[in-house]
């Protein structure tokens, strides 16, 4: 596939079929998140690939009604974390950017895109959520205390397709100065 087409093709899917997500397919996804830019190549952004029944059950009360369809329905939920105090911050722990830890994020954001396109070039699809309970799921997965979670991904095989909402065009998000 080409990238243009894969950009333009992927959606949020929020319905899936049963077929479950090989271990393969998981590790391709992660392996293209890792080729993601970060600050000074930290690198900060983890994966834990949820596959237990039991656990993503406990994962359905964690994330608000309207992301439950989504969450039950995935063969796996994907929950990316960062690795805190060390993307956007010098050795000592100082923030070396005015947006302190918020570029841990930006970083994880940028991995986790990444991770989402190679999941449509498979033949997957995913949503990423952004509202959980970020602590009980911390405890959940067993992250250490050295990570904080940043979202959340359901990944399976779409069952539906659905259209592209409306975009903005760049006459009304590029000023060119």
């Amino acid at each position: 596939m080409e990238f243009k087409e894969c950009i333009k093709n992927r959606r949020s899917i929020r319905k899936f079929k049963t077929e479950e997500v090989s271990s393969e397919d998981i590790i391709k996804m992660v392996d293209a998140a890792s080729l993601a830019p970060s600050w000074k190549n930290t690198q900060v952004t983890r994966y834990y690939a949820v596959k237990t029944k039991e656990i993503k059950d406990q994962m359905v009360d964690l994330v608000p009604g309207f992301n439950q369809p989504a969450t039950s329905s995935a063969p796996v939920i994907i929950v990316s974390t960062v690795v805190k105090k060390r993307s956007g911050f010098n050795r000592e722990g100082q923030p070396d950017t005015f947006k302190g830890d918020a570029w841990e994020m930006y970083d994880c954001g940028q991995s986790n895109l990444l991770f989402c396109l190679e999941a449509h070039e498979l033949g997957y699809g995913t949503v990423i959520m952004g509202y959980f309970d970020a602590e009980a799921i911390h405890k959940l997965i067993g992250a250490p205390d050295t990570e904080e979670v940043s979202s959340v991904i359901a990944l399976g095989i779409p069952e539906e397709h659905p259209d592209m909402p409306k975009r903005k065009g760049a006459d009304l998000i590029l000023k060119e100065i």
